[in-house]
């Protein structure tokens, strides 16, 4: 659910789509390994798929014969036609989904949702970490709450979601969380400064994640896409935007002025990309669930602007692999 904007005259990065979806003969071959290790099908939790990304995946992975717990805030509220449309998806084409309620900025609503889910099932193979928002405007502008909403829900929210996942994990011996950032965790576009905040959070956290969680045969990886993917992510940003705008007192207003062209440019650059087709995300986190155990990358960029992104995270790699090399401890952080 995360989004970069048209900036290719600045970054000068060439446009190109990347990680194409697979043929159903590679995407068996890597699903292989995973069944040959399950006696049931594997179960997946998903947040955030009311729309978008999550929504995608939901039917993918189901499609892919995974068993699928879909889980959104409101589903009895103003998501309560997106929560239908999956229950009746998954009896037409008799397929393996239910959908949970899962507020992620509420701790009852995920343990509630986790619950439900281990005691349908017994497990929780994967955790993909999807819900998020934009909330975007000039940091100067913004009143504490709304730079803070980014970070709740996009850090603290899929924080609070995989430390409800992992005691589950760690007792049935072996676990996969995929957490989606953006592009935007590593490159800063103004005008979304709160947004980038809390995906440079997540990303840290998720790093340090895979190094604790090693030891416990628990993967993390991050998926970034790169690319204004057209999901309902730009419409609920705008909307974000109005309630900001209502919120602002008058000794501020004189700002709007300041601001104008950069408000101006920030509006046009949340229209969404519609040459890109957000189940090209989809598909690639499927097929990352479904590489064989150890062998997931740390990170895998999606899309147009991975060409730009790639050596950022090679970099990083790099970095954190030669710090470790002189830890004393670094077999505890290795995954075996």
């Amino acid at each position: 659910m995360s989004q970069i904007p048209d900036t290719r005259a600045v970054l000068g990065i060439r446009r190109r789509t990347v990680l194409q979806a697979g043929t159903a003969a590679a995407f068996l071959a890597a699903l292989g390994p995973l069944r040959a290790q399950e006696t049931q099908p594997p179960v997946v939790l998903i947040t955030g798929t009311s729309s978008g990304f999550g929504r995608l995946m939901a039917e993918g992975f189901a499609r892919k014969g995974f068993r699928v717990f879909a889980t959104m805030r409101e589903m009895e509220g103003r998501n309560a036609a997106a929560a239908e449309e999956l229950r009746t998806l998954a009896r037409q084409d008799n397929l393996p989904i239910e959908v949970l309620e899962l507020d992620v900025l509420s701790d009852p609503s995920v343990a509630a949702a986790v619950e439900q889910a281990i005691a349908r099932t017994g497990r929780i193979d994967n955790l993909v970490s999807n819900a998020g928002i934009v909330v975007p405007g000039p940091i100067e502008l913004q009143p504490p709450q709304f730079f803070h909403a980014n970070i709740e829900t996009n850090a603290y929210g899929a924080l609070r979601v995989i430390k409800a996942v992992i005691p589950h994990m760690r007792q049935a011996g072996r676990g996969t969380i995929i957490q989606i950032s953006s592009a935007l965790g590593r490159a800063i576009d103004p005008m979304l400064g709160g947004y980038c905040a809390s995906k440079l959070m997540i990303e840290a956290a998720c790093d340090a994640l895979r190094y604790e969680l090693a030891s416990s045969k628990i993967e993390v990886s991050v998926v970034q896409p790169a690319g204004a993917y057209p999901t309902q992510l730009q419409g609920k940003a705008r909307r974000y935007w109005e309630e900001l705008l209502a919120s602002i007192g008058p000794e501020q207003r004189p700002l709007l002025d300041t601001y104008a062209p950069h408000i101006e440019a920030m509006l046009a650059e949340l229209e969404p990309d519609n040459s890109l087709d957000p189940k090209e995300v989809s598909d690639a986190v499927i097929r990352l669930a479904a590489m064989e155990f150890g062998t997931r990358p740390s990170r895998l960029t999606v899309g147009p602007y991975a060409d730009g992104i790639n050596p950022v995270n090679a970099a990083h790699e790099e970095l954190q692999t030669e710090m470790m090399s002189h830890s004393p401890h670094a077999s505890l952080f290795t995954l075996r």
